[in-house]
């Protein structure tokens, strides 16, 4: 110090000097991220109230949503090009639900606007923030599966298709209100799409690779609005799938009354190739509440299948908080294929005593139509005729009073004769090849 009234340390001048660099740092810094932030394609009023951390988020979000665009759009000047461009702006109002799209380490990199309207969170607080943050912790290690890659059949190449339920946070209501995210519930999620890979830029950069889904709400049935399409099926069952109600167009589609299948199975009438796969659904259902089956072949009356899908809810009793219940909603796909052959003895059954098989028809004159002989131990009343485009029936004909051990030790003793023939190779399989040499000639 020089003793001069006013005079300043070096110190105090360099921390001084110090402040004001870290100021003019701030400041520019500041003015960077506004830039950034209008340079974001949303709405001058919500830019303005983002912080720096939103702004970094959106912005990566923002550059990778950009390189997958780049990778999959049509060249401008491409006839066509004009016509996808007004699709795209449509599209949001077509859709059920919203467009999601994971990358491969779960990141949300992007999300359509109409996010909101199922979640009650806007697009903002979601992109950019990793999807497990969001997820029902005991689907985080499925959520893991349907990310990483899968082997197609045979090993040939990898299978894109995904299709599963997920429960996401929801701040929204039964009445619709919104709450804070700490007291967001859980909403059951149907999402299917596909798994896809994009190049880098120019060749440099690996390839990204990201899940394209589309996820819909299953509607509780409360929600279900009346009267239903014709191709819609309502039915309630117990929690085993026994049918408790059914509604009368299942007489419609399927050919089966509602008494008929009333007190019986769902899984009596699966086509016993998708048994496993609604297996699958229905654990689904049961430990999360609600669920959105795959394709299916429902089994219809007198032969043949229809193709068809089902949403299912769990309902809960309103005081003891138990299940008590599942609500389903199915609907019907196509028409009945393959009316001629029979998969299932439930499809000629009528309810009854004992749930006997109609009548046999009158033997017809035809010399190529005769009475096929009953397997060993059927019963009394069971004929069986395979006529002239008459159905094939494959099916184990077993009474109701012999137990499912007889069956698995001796099967072929209540195969229907159509089935007894389809199997036969199994049965009967053709004798080894002997592998002993032929005698050889003795010495002249």
């Amino acid at each position: 110090m020089d003793g001069r009234p006013g005079a300043r340390s070096t110190p105090e001048l360099r921390k001084e000097r110090s402040r004001d660099a870290a100021r003019c740092r701030r400041s520019r810094e500041t003015e960077v991220f506004y830039q950034l932030a209008h340079t974001l394609p949303f709405a001058r009023g919500v830019s303005a109230h983002l912080d720096k951390a939103s702004i970094m988020r959106l912005t990566i979000s923002y550059l990778r949503v950009h390189r997958l665009l780049a990778a999959g759009e049509p060249p401008r000047g491409v006839p066509g090009a004009a016509a996808a461009e007004e699709v795209d702006g449509c599209y949001l109002k077509a859709l059920s639900g919203f467009v999601m799209v994971l990358s491969e380490a779960g990141d949300m990199i992007f999300l359509s606007e109409n996010v909101n309207r199922l979640l009650g969170l806007s697009q903002l607080e979601l992109i950019g923030h990793s999807v497990f943050d969001f997820v029902h912790p005991c689907d985080h290690e499925e959520l893991q599966d349907v990310l990483s890659p899968r082997q197609g059949r045979g090993g040939g190449g990898e299978r894109s298709g995904r299709s599963f339920s997920l429960r996401m946070k929801s701040t929204l209501t039964g009445r619709g209100r919104c709450l804070n995210l700490k007291a967001a519930s859980w909403k059951v999620l149907h999402c299917a799409g596909h798994m896809r890979s994009y190049a880098g830029a120019g060749g440099g950069d690996p390839p990204l690779r990201c899940l394209v889904l589309i996820c819909e709400a299953i509607p509780h049935p409360g929600a279900i609005e009346t009267p239903l399409g014709s191709g819609t099926v309502l039915t309630r069952h117990s929690m085993d799938m026994k049918f408790t109600y059914c509604d009368d167009r299942i007489g419609e589609v399927a050919g089966y009354t509602p008494e008929e299948l009333l007190g019986c199975s769902l899984y009596k009438y699966v086509h016993a190739l998708d048994s496993d796969t609604l297996s699958r659904s229905v654990h689904t259902l049961l430990s999360k509440g609600q669920a959105v089956t795959s394709q299916y072949r429902f089994l219809a009356k007198r032969g043949g299948f229809l193709w068809a899908q089902t949403q299912a809810t769990v309902i809960a009793n309103s005081r003891s908080a138990q299940p008590e219940g599942i609500v389903c909603l199915t609907f019907v796909l196509s028409r009945v294929e393959q009316r001629g052959v029979v998969l299932s003895l439930e499809q000629t059954q009528r309810r009854g005593e004992g749930r006997r098989l109609p009548p046999p028809r009158p033997r017809p004159r035809h010399p190529r139509c005769h009475p096929q002989p009953q397997p060993r131990g059927s019963p009394p009343h069971v004929t069986l005729w395979a006529g002239v485009g008459g159905p094939r029936v494959l099916a184990f004909l077993r009474p109701a009073h012999v137990p499912e051990a007889v069956l698995q030790r001796d099967p072929r003793r209540f195969c229907s004769p159509e089935l007894a023939r389809l199997l036969a190779p199994i049965f009967d399989p053709p004798p080894a090849p002997s592998r002993r040499r032929p005698p050889q000639p003795l010495p002249g």
